[in-house]
């Protein structure tokens, strides 16, 4: 097959046919697709049973979503491969394009794509990659045209008129990913050839498995983007992205540690990357570092930690004073004083944004 396209599901089997009748409903054909089966103990056999004959279906134990994109990878057969979250959707046209792309620069390791954001409730953004990703984007600090050095017409790689005032883009992008979430990973379609180089997903790294994923085949050549979405997020309750209290401030330290850890491993494990980019890198760590620590100062109370953070800020050379002496007062002071911090925060983003837009 051209094109292996991987499901990962678990307990989704409210949504789970929608989604496979996307990729079913290609305008593309030469697909396989795979559902890996992460353990459902809802009726999600049920419903691929309705699809005999037209998936390949593969059980696992419940081991989370690395371990069943991994899996999916494994059985793969496809030159290239893509990936389908069994909640979410795709555009009919979305494998006929990239293969396109990825067909025309044979030098791209893999191509991205712009996408819609939805729900059930009538929400949807047609393009919602800057509204998903907007620590990257919301300051105006990142455009396309900055950064991918190639901006192609549309028209170069496919003979689809609708799209032919659309355009895309390559260039290697690896150190402004490292520094800014700039991709999103469910849209992307890279090179099977890959993984012999890369390996497969890391448990290690939590919620953000896919994105060192995308780190590593960043790393190996130019990447592509197209900038029409192919791909639709849906959102819903029971999401990582949607959790309500209690969960959510444990839910946002974990993201934010799991965050640090991706780039202290590309980082540290490169020495001479770390070296050649020191001063820039240790800001990043600091960052990140201080964005673990707000939330357990905020919301888990649990300040002990936070001071374990904000010691790595100043191992980094950018010591958060503020905050160590915050992580000593009581906790009506310090809501206090982030609310004062995140009013001056948005007072000075207004500001380069309106001298972004006089330049």
């Amino acid at each position: 097959m051209k094109v292996s396209v991987i499901i990962p599901t678990y307990n989704r089997s409210q949504y789970l046919a929608q989604a496979i009748d996307t990729v079913l409903e290609q305008t593309f054909s030469d697909i396989e697709l795979i559902v890996v089966d992460d353990g459902s103990t809802d009726d999600t056999k049920r419903v691929i049973d309705s699809y005999s004959g037209r998936i390949i279906y593969h059980y696992i134990p419940n081991s989370g979503p690395a371990v069943a994109r991994n899996v999916g990878m494994e059985l793969a057969t496809g030159d290239y491969i893509a990936y389908l979250d069994s909640d979410d959707l795709y555009y009919p046209y979305k494998i006929e394009l990239q293969v396109a792309y990825l067909d025309k620069y044979q030098d791209a390791v893999m191509v991205y794509s712009e996408f819609t954001g939805f729900d059930d409730d009538h929400f949807h953004d047609f393009r919602h990659l800057q509204t998903y990703h907007k620590s990257a984007y919301k300051t105006g600090a990142i455009t396309y045209e900055q950064l991918f050095p190639k901006k192609l017409p549309v028209s170069d790689f496919s003979d689809n008129a609708i799209w032919h005032a659309e355009h895309a883009y390559m260039g290697h992008i690896y150190d402004a990913y490292l520094y800014n979430t700039v991709v999103f990973t469910n849209s992307m379609m890279f090179r099977r050839s890959l993984l012999a180089e890369i390996g497969l997903q890391s448990t290690q790294f939590g919620f953000f498995h896919d994105l060192e994923f995308a780190l590593r085949v960043c790393k190996q050549g130019p990447v592509g983007f197209i900038d029409i979405p192919t791909y639709k997020l849906r959102y819903h309750p029971g999401q990582v992205s949607t959790l309500d209290s209690p969960k959510r401030p444990e839910v946002a330290t974990r993201l934010q540690n799991d965050l640090l850890k991706v780039t202290e491993t590309h980082t540290k494990n490169d020495t001479g990357y770390y070296r050649k980019n020191l001063p820039r890198i240790n800001q990043q760590l600091a960052k990140l570092a201080r964005s673990v620590a707000m939330p357990l100062m905020g919301y888990a109370g649990d300040d002990k930690r936070a001071r374990e953070y904000l010691a790595k800020c100043k191992a980094f050379g950018h010591p958060e004073r503020l905050l160590w002496t915050l992580s000593y007062m009581p906790h009506i002071v310090r809501r206090i004083a982030f609310k004062l911090m995140e009013m001056k925060k948005s007072v000075v983003t207004s500001i380069r944004l309106k001298l972004r837009h006089r330049e």
